[in-house]
């Protein structure tokens, strides 16, 4: 198992699969959840991908639960006739599916986030593709890795950016803590708290991803998953999202113009709920924040993010039990946004001071 991980139970996809006609398929197996490859050869040429999928997850499992620890074997042989199943070992560069894009960090001295080794994160522990809840500093974070070559460039993206946001407000590196503070108040984004290297180097630093803190739920994960909850005139849940957290996050989002930084990704996935908790030592007491994660990725036919935050305002109108003044003022606010993104002008128009 990797090191410092707490097991998971198995979440098996193939990513590969070779069909000889008549003769026998292989494939790829990756477990998601403990990050580690394996070989599946069957003597059939009749391929079902599910069924592979569940031998693998069955037996990498069964393993664990009657020896406490990970199975040695990445490779399963099995019969789909009898169901007769082999286990061997070999090395795991000629299992794994290697990443072939490479990133490197070489800090800037006027605007730079640290660095720090991989083996300095612990418990690692499984959230989803590409990302780990783990230990660092005492403190817990999120860790987002470079799993597949097609992260590089998004973890690249995810880098730059924060450094340009750094650069705007002028802070210097050293002053990480007051930097990570002012970023997610001013811009309502997550910060990066470090960028994780193979291993600490001055001349070289192969990076395996971004160390970020560890926030809330999804919007989308929290409209999936709130129980007991009000149900909205649209018959959805009711997030109990307010007018004053859109606007707050919509002036994150101006923030974000104003210093040259494109989110290219607003939506539901990618704003998080900041705890109450967090977010006192910079807004106000016992609110939640929403907050902007995901700088990497750039949305196929994406407009702009002025006219995705006005989708999302809608798609937050359609899961609260708001009144109609605060409905209405939403939908204009989302007509604003998406027709001329007149940052200034939504902001004044939902302004609480204003109903007064």
């Amino acid at each position: 198992m990797e090191l410092n991980r707490i097991w998971h139970e198995p979440e098996v996809v193939i990513y590969s699969g070779l069909i000889t006609p008549g003769v026998c398929c292989s494939g790829k197996a990756y477990d998601l959840a403990n990050r580690r490859w394996y070989q599946i050869n069957v003597s059939s040429d009749s391929y079902d991908e599910e069924w592979v999928e569940d031998i693998v997850e069955t037996h990498i499992s069964t393993y664990y639960h009657n020896f406490g620890k990970q199975s040695p074997f990445n490779v399963i042989n099995a019969t789909l006739e009898d169901g007769a199943l082999s286990f061997d070992t070999q090395p795991n560069h000629g299992i794994a599916r290697p990443i072939r894009e490479k990133l490197q960090y070489h800090p800037r001295r006027e605007v730079s986030i640290p660095i720090v080794s991989f083996d300095r994160l612990v418990e690692k522990y499984y959230l989803g593709r590409s990302v780990d809840k783990c230990s660092w500093n005492g403190q817990d974070c999120a860790f987002k890795r470079i799993e597949f070559d097609c992260d590089v460039k998004a973890i690249d993206r995810e880098i730059q950016s924060r450094e340009r946001l750094l650069e705007a407000l002028g802070l210097h590196y050293k002053d990480t803590e007051n930097a990570n503070k002012i970023i997610e108040k001013r811009f309502n984004a997550v910060p990066i708290l470090a960028v994780v290297v193979t291993k600490q180097d001055n001349e070289y630093n192969a990076v395996k991803g971004i160390l970020m803190p560890l926030s809330g739920p999804s919007l989308e994960s929290l409209a999936l998953s709130k129980p007991n909850s009000l149900i909205s005139a649209s018959g959805s849940v009711d997030l109990g999202i307010t007018r004053s957290q859109l606007r707050d996050l919509a002036r994150g989002v101006f923030e974000l113009v104003k210093a040259g930084v494109i989110h290219s990704d607003i939506n539901n996935r990618n704003i998080l709920i900041e705890p109450g908790e967090a977010t006192t030592l910079y807004k106000c007491q016992g609110t939640n924040s929403l907050v902007l994660v995901d700088f990497g990725e750039i949305a196929p036919d994406y407009k702009n993010d002025a006219f995705a935050l006005g989708e999302l305002f809608i798609w937050c109108k359609e899961r609260s039990c708001w009144g109609f003044k605060d409905q209405r003022k939403i939908e204009d606010a989302a007509k604003i946004l998406k027709e001329n993104g007149d940052f200034g002008h939504l902001l004044s128009m939902l302004d609480d001071e204003r109903d007064e």
